[in-house]
């Protein structure tokens, strides 16, 4: 079984190379993105496997925009063209596997047909941002976290708030002497149709067959106008593979989906991040494998680097027994 690991980074040099050192083995190859903003030499001189592959074309990959989609897209071109079939697995440089590679081989071997993502109709998924997601416009302002705005169509609210609307980002446009945004804002005004009649969503991380690989790949060259759409759209990165996966599932019956290998917990924490995983959380990691998770995220080991050597351990021992 050959496996291709897409892995989105843009910082923890020394982390991603524990990773890549962890999953590290024959059939595997790492395709790696590191964001345009970060020394890639730094993770070149830790990372010289003859397996692992630094994607030349890198993007600014900014929170809640669609960079992160084209950051893996880019990815996916590359296993297409370097890569050997198999599984396609998309990780961030924060993840971590809870099995050992014989065990994720093994599974992956017998469910060869499936593919792995979270999916729920958009509604489902987000009640309340909903609208928000596919009537409105996203647009970031900075690559900072959530520094964004939501613009809806001009007609649809208040005409004093739309006025004010343009002059706030038009003023921010120019004080950050970015003509680029001025000129995004003024075209963005008229009425945003999506080319599908439903979305679909979920969590961000996947592991697809080669062949449904290939066949999402071919629906974005042949659908410029889903991309498009997409490229305003409110955290795309959980709504652009799911919905296309979908689509493509309800037409072709052998697309197989099951719920993504990946465990996040959202709901550990108050605010809207994902919990970081350290020793004292090894019990609830064992927990996700025993239901058949294989990766976790997200760790960050100059924090708290045990809680990635139990896992070694673990795993280790679970090949033993």
């Amino acid at each position: 079984m050959f496996i291709n690991y897409v892995i989105l980074a843009h910082h923890f040099p020394v982390q991603l190379k524990k990773l890549v050192n962890r999953l590290n083995d024959e059939n595997v190859t790492f395709f790696i993105h590191i964001d345009v903003t970060s020394d890639i030499h730094e993770f070149k001189k830790l990372i010289s496997h003859s397996n692992v592959i630094f994607i030349e074309k890198r993007e600014n990959a900014i929170w809640g925009n669609f960079t992160i989609v084209q950051a893996t897209l880019n990815g996916m071109n590359e296993v297409m063209k370097y890569g050997r079939g198999g599984f396609t697995i998309l990780l961030s440089g924060q993840d971590y596997p809870l099995a050992s590679n014989k065990h994720i081989k093994r599974f992956l071997s017998t469910h060869h047909n499936y593919n792995f993502i979270d999916i729920k109709s958009a509604q489902e998924a987000w009640p309340i941002e909903y609208k928000a997601k596919i009537q409105n416009y996203y647009l970031n302002l900075t690559p900072k976290r959530g520094n964004g705005f939501f613009i809806a169509y001009f007609l649809d609210i208040p005409f004093i708030s739309f006025l004010k609307t343009i002059y706030h980002l038009i003023k921010h446009g120019i004080r950050q002497k970015n003509l680029r945004l001025c000129l995004q804002v003024l075209k963005l005004f008229k009425k945003r149709n999506s080319p599908i009649p439903c979305h679909y969503g979920g969590s961000q991380w996947w592991a697809f067959n080669q062949e449904t690989l290939k066949m999402i790949l071919n629906y974005v060259e042949e659908n410029p106008l889903f991309l498009n759409f997409h490229r305003y759209t409110y955290i795309p990165d959980e709504i652009f593979f799911h919905t296309i996966i979908k689509l493509l599932a309800d037409k072709y019956p052998e697309i197989k989906i099951l719920p993504s290998l990946t465990y996040v917990n959202w709901e550990k924490l108050d605010y809207d991040f994902p919990a970081i995983f350290g020793t004292t959380d090894f019990d609830e990691l064992k927990k996700a494998k025993k239901n058949g998770k294989l990766f976790a995220r997200k760790f960050e080991a100059h924090i708290d680097a045990g809680i990635l050597d139990l896992l070694d351990e673990a795993a280790y021992l679970s090949d033993e027994q």
